[in-house]
């Protein structure tokens, strides 16, 4: 999901990359110590400039766009908080374990066994031993939040707030702007482009022909040539 912004932002930008692959799901690559030195974050995406390491896909959108907190436009800022404290993760694994009782069994079992192989690198890697002991608390959580008996809510509750959000966007987009934030296409259209392909993805692609003026804007935002540079998912590819 977040690389898929940075990957946005920087085709937005015709900013050229070297894109390097980074199996999380698998061959768990971003827990490679070679990775923890360069995003002690253990997450994608990364971006390595001559100067610094940007690991945070907000900043990388930033840079792209050659904006900065500072010089934000106070509405962008706003757009770009609300995205940001919307637990997506939640809303996307809630759903999956909320309507797959297989998955409710297999990911706390995953979600044990991660925190146990990160423990274990701890003890390999002294130098990263903190990082990596972070790391595993974050697992733990994780294990917490999705525990199975309470699921089920939790993924209700993070489907209501991604319609409410919807409606936000209904709202702000009905007066037949062609971007959220006027007059030129900007970060929160690259933050909420994302957002709306995680909804198709998530199974809420019906809440946005309810709604007019989202439709409108999000037909507009997919036919962008930077949404196909992107690679910007709205479902599951499994073989890639």
């Amino acid at each position: 999901y977040y690389s898929m912004i940075a990957r946005l932002a920087l085709a937005e930008a015709g900013i050229a990359y070297e894109p390097v692959f980074v199996d999380i799901h698998y061959r768990m690559s971003q827990q490679q110590p070679d990775y923890v030195r360069l995003n002690p974050n253990m997450t994608v995406p990364t971006l390595v400039l001559a100067d610094r390491i940007l690991d945070q896909s907000r900043d990388i959108a930033e840079y792209a766009l050659g904006v900065s907190e500072a010089t934000l436009d106070g509405e962008a800022k706003a757009w770009l908080d609300l995205h940001y404290a919307y637990p997506i993760e939640e809303l996307t694994f809630g759903g999956i374990l909320a309507c797959n009782p297989l998955a409710r069994r297999l990911i706390p079992r995953q979600l044990k066994a991660a925190h146990g192989r990160l423990l274990a690198r701890a003890a390999e890697n002294p130098d990263l031993a903190e990082v990596y002991k972070a790391r595993a608390a974050v697992f733990a959580e994780r294990a917490r939040f999705f525990d199975p008996d309470t699921v089920v809510r939790l993924s209700e509750r993070r489907r209501g707030g991604a319609v409410r959000i919807m409606e936000r966007l209904e709202q702000t987009l009905c007066d037949g702007r062609a971007v959220i934030v006027p007059p030129a296409y900007g970060i929160a259209d690259v933050v909420f482009t994302v957002f709306l392909a995680r909804m198709e993805f998530a199974g809420l692609s019906g809440q946005i022909p309810k709604r007019p003026a989202l439709a409108r804007y999000w037909r507009a935002m997919q036919a962008r040539p930077s949404c196909a540079a992107a690679d910007i998912w709205t479902k599951l590819h499994v073989a890639r």
